[in-house]
């Protein structure tokens, strides 16, 4: 009866380890963009004349941004970075991250005639107050028109892929986040530049997902509950044996 019984604590002991795996990825995933969910980075626009505007709705993240002088010199610039509150990791406690890997649908739309207007996907990292910004390139567009919903994908990212942003000049550093330090947030930022033209540039994500590997998920409260019973219980049969 003692090893019949030892046999069911320890089967729920490994339930208890089961339920949050030490080593599994944390995944993050938005389909539904609630807005309510992110902070907002500081709004960068190189000029009065340009602007950039974020919604939300049915899924679709949308940023469109407007440029109202096409005779300013230069690439006129605007860039906006959201990040989730929920989509946290925390090395110090987790684990440090080795990799992630980040992928969205992406459309991007112009309303003005050009060619070779760049598409990036730029998945991002706030830590202590800095932001990083990836690069994951998609197909350019001709316009006026669009690409259409497109998977902007990539595998292995590590922190010399994120450099740090500015969004008070709009000016990208040399610093990369600390894969093994404080917390981070994850989200993703919209840059939008051209030169010489007066029209609107939309730019629409859906399905965000962000795999990061090394950290360990953090167990829910009821799963610390349980293991914390399997622990007692074996114990308790132990000091039963002994006696």
């Amino acid at each position: 009866m003692l090893s019949l019984s030892r046999v069911g604590l320890g089967s729920l002991f490994a339930v208890a380890l089961g339920v949050a795996p030490a080593f599994a990825d944390v995944i993050f995933t938005d389909n539904t963009f609630n807005l309510a969910n992110y902070s907002k980075s500081a709004t960068f626009t190189s000029d009065p004349s340009v602007s950039i505007a974020t919604t939300s709705s049915g899924g679709t993240l949308q940023f469109v941004s407007t440029f109202t002088n096409g005779s300013l010199p230069g690439t006129p610039t605007t860039s906006q970075g959201l990040v989730n509150n929920f989509f946290a990791i925390n090395p110090l406690l987790q684990g440090a991250i080795t990799s992630i890997d980040a992928s969205v649908m992406k459309n991007l739309a112009v309303d003005f005639s050009g060619t070779g207007f760049g598409n990036t996907f730029r998945p991002t990292i706030e830590q202590d107050g800095v932001f990083y910004l990836a690069a994951i390139a998609g197909p350019t567009l001709n316009g006026p028109g669009s690409t259409g919903f497109h998977t902007l994908s990539q595998t292995g990212l590590t922190a010399a892929n994120f450099l740090s942003y500015d969004f008070t000049t709009g000016v990208f550093g040399t610093a990369n986040p600390n894969f093994d330090g404080d917390t981070m947030l994850f989200g993703l930022t919209q840059i939008t530049g051209v030169s010489g033209t007066t029209g609107h540039v939309t730019a629409q994500y859906e399905d965000l997902t962000l795999d990061v590997h090394g950290a360990r998920a953090v167990p829910e409260p009821g799963t610390i509950a349980l293991f914390g019973t399997a622990l007692l219980g074996l114990g308790w049969l132990n000091r039963r044996k002994s006696a």
